[in-house]
């Protein structure tokens, strides 16, 4: 049997079609496929999903992989090939784009299944699917109503009325004891319209109207019309009968005008029954009233049920037709019980991954019912939390073109200071800095801050979480210390509002940590994130994201401070990495630093660790990631340590180039990256060309993070090496000590990479009394068997190479 997802059901109605399928069937073999109303039916009605539906039951046993995925909105597309994703065994990156070319690629190459269909539904814009057409063995078949494809990207097959033959043996399918002749008067009274020819037998099933009184009301409806369709004409008769029979499920039919043509489940309408008034209140407070209305809907024709019975579907013509009849104040009403209706169905907590498939469920319907038009604070709201729901299931693009929307739609109609307009501006900063729009990300939030300030004042909450993110802004161009001043004065506003377990001031307690350890202060950021660590502890169960982040930042600050194996330890006593799964950025920035501390350690597997980090890393963020790169610093620093050291140049020399694109040529991250590399440069007896690297280097670290930074330290060390090398001593061993001394004070004396400089500068100045006891410093620090030990009983000059902490 093949694997089948998101398909509809198959209608047991179906009839006719032969020569069509048949000819779609030899078409697919060629390229996608896509299904288009006829020239003369433009506005659709003419069984372009149902074809599809048959097709993909009728042929499904010759596919190894049946996927429906329903197009009409990205987002709603986005989350049917992340569902795909997962049945072919893909892991899931942060970013949805990277695993929607995944799925792609994944299809394309044959792996797993070779044979395999998926069926693109209302895909009315060509552009949007585009970027997700798989190639390769399988088939790809698209409905839509748009007829700008081009050839280039599918073969068109316009989907026509049935013929007469098509239409007799369709309705006598659904009515088996209607005549032929019977069906044949139908079929030329509703212009051998599928979806005419549908809605009237249901129409008759549920009044059991005979074929002679249904064509009676037919003409009569019909010279009422100026301009008479089969599909107006039938439709009609169908909603007229439905008013009659409950005014409570018309009611909800009129409700759907305004919403999508995507799944509109009970729960949905009944999320509205505090909200309504007269008979429609009263059918939705009983659950069994609701979903009799719901069913009855699809008993008139008006509407696709699922096979429950709790979801209908109502078709774009029927919405159309719906529309067109109501007053300018009817719209106006049911539009704004629509609205307050999703309003309802918030869950709220849009971070909450138990809340997400009731948001997936309302995204859908949230253009049709202009949900960033609603005058409520109650509607708005939904749209941020809408918003902060795509990006925190991972599709950035979605949530900041929603975002975008409602800044531009909420600053022309409430003002650009507005408070829910601050937030969403809040919010598509987030997503910009997301999809790597950095510049316009801080100018932003740079300018959100300022408002907020002004407008709701320095303590309020939207303020405090902006605040929060333009620390990330600065951060992200290297400004440590600017981002911990505002952190810090954020922490303060934080605890004394909230209180100093507030989850909100733990996660800017946890930013205050991050700003310390890349200021080099792991003293600081270690007392921190003990603190943070015992709060979220108190406040979570155990294995919780945010405690498992405060392990991993606490494992970095140890690893800072110099104690390789209690990082090594925590990391490994936490035992819940593994649990998010390996690619979770909190089980990645674990894997990381768990290698760095192996590579300290002495360990021979660190490059192994690092290796496969780094895979990781790549596939979760890109190349283009910061924290990607950093991953590759630590692959680099391992490579050098095993001595490939045209591994390690290779894989410096890419990160320094991606870090100028990414951060800019004078962040600290990427002279450090920078001076790694000189030490791989110098490592192969390249010292003239190490030193100009070197110098370069430290110039830009004493100016941007200051001479006394540990990648400064680092930096100088190694440039002392390199004029060492070249015959200027002197100059070295000035370097040599002011490294020396200055390591003591910042990092103390017994720190192993003070050890390293005070066994250099011994080195350096012929001293053996000094540079024994450096040797069995190093030794107490490292043990007996490490590969550094080793290199300073050789009498070889030790390195400090650097490794970036988590932006």
């Amino acid at each position: 049997m093949p694997i089948r997802g998101g398909l509809p059901p198959r209608n047991p109605r179906f009839a006719g079609r032969e020569d069509l399928l048949a000819r779609m069937r030899g078409l697919l073999g060629n390229g996608p496929v896509v299904l288009l109303p006829a020239a003369d039916h433009q506005l659709g009605g003419t069984g372009r999903t149902q074809l599809a539906v048959e097709y993909a039951y009728r042929y499904a046993d010759t596919y190894d992989l049946v996927w429906w995925i329903p197009a009409e909105q990205t987002a709603g597309m986005r989350a049917a090939l992340v569902g795909l994703a997962q049945e072919l065994k893909l892991p899931e990156a942060r970013d949805i784009n990277r695993t929607l070319g995944a799925v792609r690629d994944a299809l394309s190459r044959g792996e797993p299944y070779r044979n395999w269909l998926v069926v693109f539904e209302n895909a009315n814009r060509p552009e949007d699917i585009k970027p997700y057409l798989p190639s390769g063995a399988g088939h790809v078949l698209v409905t839509s109503r748009n007829p700008r494809w081009t050839t280039e990207v599918a073969q068109a097959v316009p989907v026509a009325v049935f013929d007469r033959t098509d239409s007799v043996d369709f309705l006598r399918h659904r009515t088996p004891e209607l005549s032929a002749e019977d069906a044949e008067r139908l079929a030329a009274h509703l212009g051998d319209v599928p979806m005419a020819l549908d809605q009237a037998s249901a129409l008759r099933s549920a009044t059991g109207w005979s074929v002679d009184e249904y064509l009676s009301r037919y003409d009569a409806r019909a010279a009422e019309l100026a301009f008479p369709t089969p599909i107006r004409v039938a439709w009609g008769l169908a909603a007229d009968e439905l008013a009659e029979a409950s005014p409570a499920a018309f009611e909800l039919l009129e409700l759907s005008a305004f919403l999508a043509s995507a799944p509109i489940s009970w729960e949905l309408f009944w999320a509205a029954r505090g909200l309504m008034s007269g008979e429609l209140a009263r059918t939705l407070r009983i659950e069994r009233r609701l979903k009799a209305a719901v069913r009855l809907i699809g008993r008139y024709g008006l509407a696709d049920l699922d096979p429950p019975g709790e979801s209908l579907i109502v078709h774009p013509l029927v919405r159309g037709m719906l529309g067109q009849q109501l007053t300018s104040e009817r719209h106006a009403a049911l539009l704004r019980s629509v609205r307050a209706m999703l309003a309802a169905a918030d869950p709220g907590d849009p971070d909450n991954p138990t809340h997400w498939p009731r948001y997936a469920e309302i995204i859908p319907h949230l253009i049709h019912s202009d949900v960033l038009g609603g005058d409520s604070e109650e509607v708005r709201q939904l749209a941020v939390g809408c918003v902060r729901y795509l990006y925190a299931r991972g599709d950035y693009d979605s949530s900041r073109d929603l975002a975008a929307q409602a800044v531009a739609r909420w600053r022309d109609s409430l003002g650009e200071t507005d408070d829910q307009t601050l937030l969403a501006s809040f919010h598509l900063a987030n997503a910009l800095r997301a999809v790597g729009r950095t510049a316009d990300a801080r100018v932003l939030n740079a300018q959100t801050l300022r408002s907020q300030r002004e407008v709701l004042g320095g303590d309020d909450e939207t303020t405090l979480a902006t605040a929060n993110s333009v620390g990330a802004d600065l951060r992200m161009q290297g400004h440590f210390e600017q981002a911990r001043q505002l952190d810090a004065d954020n922490l303060v506003r934080y605890r004394r509002l909230f209180g100093e377990s507030f989850p909100t001031a733990l996660r800017c307690a946890n930013n205050l940590a991050v700003d310390l350890r890349l200021l080099g202060d792991f003293r600081g950021a270690r007392a921190l994130d003990e603190q943070v660590l015992r709060h979220r502890q108190v406040i979570f169960v155990e294995g919780h994201p945010e405690t498992l982040s405060s392990r991993a930042g606490l494992a970095f600050d140890l690893f800072g401070l110099g104690d390789y194996a209690g990082a090594a330890a925590l990391l490994a006593a936490a035992g819940h990495f593994e649990a998010l799964g390996e690619d979770h950025p909190m089980a990645l920035w674990a894997g990381r630093f768990a290698a760095m501390a192996a590579r300290r350690g002495g360990r021979p597997d660190a490059r192994k660790l690092a290796a496969a980090n780094v895979e990781l890393f790549r596939h979760k963020f890109g190349d283009l990631n910061v924290e990607t790169l950093g991953a590759i610093v630590s692959l680099a620093n391992c490579a050098r340590e095993a001595g490939d050291l045209d591994e390690a140049h290779h894989l410096l020399e890419r990160a320094v180039v991606r870090y100028h694109a990414v951060l800019g040529d004078e962040h600290p991250f990427t002279l450090a990256a920078g001076a790694d590399l000189a030490g791989v440069v110098r490592a192969t007896g390249r010292y003239a060309e190490a030193r100009t690297i070197d110098e370069e280097a430290l110039g830009g670290l004493r100016r941007s993070v200051g001479a006394d930074h540990p990648f400064t330290l680092a930096c100088a060390n190694g440039l002392a090496a390199d004029l060492l090398a070249i015959g200027e001593a002197q100059q070295a061993r000035e370097i040599a000590l002011d490294t020396l001394t200055r390591s003591r004070t910042v990092r103390g004396a017994d720190h192993p990479d003070t050890l390293a400089c005070a066994f250099n500068v011994a080195l350096d100045a012929g001293d053996e009394q000094s540079a024994e006891v450096a040797v069995q410093r190093l030794q107490k620090a490292y043990g007996d068997s490490h590969p550094v030990l080793a290199r300073a009983q050789a009498g070889v000059r030790l390195e400090t190479e650097i490794e970036p902490p988590p932006l």
